[in-house]
């Protein structure tokens, strides 16, 4: 499935909101900008899969995009979280080309796109735009590390806390737009699990649920539910918060 542009001739320019295209010093970011366009992403759209060859990367703006694995026999699990600070087409900057993972919309959002071919050639061009993109691809391969690590030894409530937390960072909001079900799919457990660790969270006034959406209330309730991965997961991304940001712009 293919995000349809949302850019228009005569468009106004807006600010990059991606940190890794943000923290891009200008010389490097103007070889991409021509070739970026603003995407909508739509909630369950698939923007790469496994063993694909990838068309595109996408910069995410906003929303969350879930990197998943999975069997025949246990389905999809998530190992990883895709929001602004990231993007989805690591395969592109490897050069392996064949996609691991696949990376699945789970709260609708805005990304800018580049075509596959092209962003190639840019890498190929300038080490140094490589460089700065490899700086995301370890970082991501310590997230992968760290929720195999949740998955196996933390429990059901802790890792529905760490969830919301790590949606509610990337898209900035306290209102996050999942249900029980998408939750329970990204971390592969039974939705009665998910659903009375909610219930537990919304009797103590920590968050309050509505159809469709969680928000929440209070915030450092909800950090001392969650298990320490969330704080090491959010530690990970200092490399590019401590980086000089840019205020690119781009149609």
């Amino acid at each position: 499935m293919t995000s349809k542009s949302v850019s228009s001739a005569g468009a106004t320019p807006f600010s990059v909101q991606n940190t890794v295209l943000a923290t891009l010093p200008e010389a490097e970011f103007a070889l991409l900008r021509p070739h970026l366009k603003a995407v909508p992403l739509k909630r369950n759209e698939i923007l790469q899969d496994a063993l694909r060859y990838p068309d595109a990367a996408y910069f995410i703006e906003s929303g969350v995009v879930s990197r998943m694995v999975r069997t025949a026999r246990d389905g999809l699990v998530e190992v990883a979280v895709v929001g602004k600070f990231g993007f989805v087409g690591v395969s592109l900057v490897l050069g392996t080309m064949q996609t691991i993972q696949r990376s699945v919309v789970c709260v609708p959002g805005n990304a800018l796109r580049i075509e596959a071919g092209a962003f190639r050639d840019i890498l190929q061009q300038s080490p140094a735009t490589r460089e700065h993109l490899l700086k995301y691809v370890q970082l991501l391969i310590a997230l992968n590390a760290q929720i195999a690590l949740c998955n196996a030894r933390h429990e059901i409530p802790q890792r529905v806390a760490r969830w919301i937390l790590l949606a509610q960072d990337r898209i900035g909001k306290d209102r996050v737009p999942v249900t029980h079900g998408m939750i329970a799919s990204a971390l592969g457990v039974r939705r009665p699990g998910v659903s009375k660790a909610l219930s537990d969270f919304e009797a103590e006034g920590i968050i309050e649920g509505s159809r469709g959406a969680i928000r929440i209330r209070d915030m450092a309730g909800l950090r001392h539910e969650a298990c320490e991965c969330e704080k090491i997961l959010k530690d990970r991304f200092r490399i590019f918060r401590d980086m000089p940001y840019h205020h690119h712009r781009v149609m």
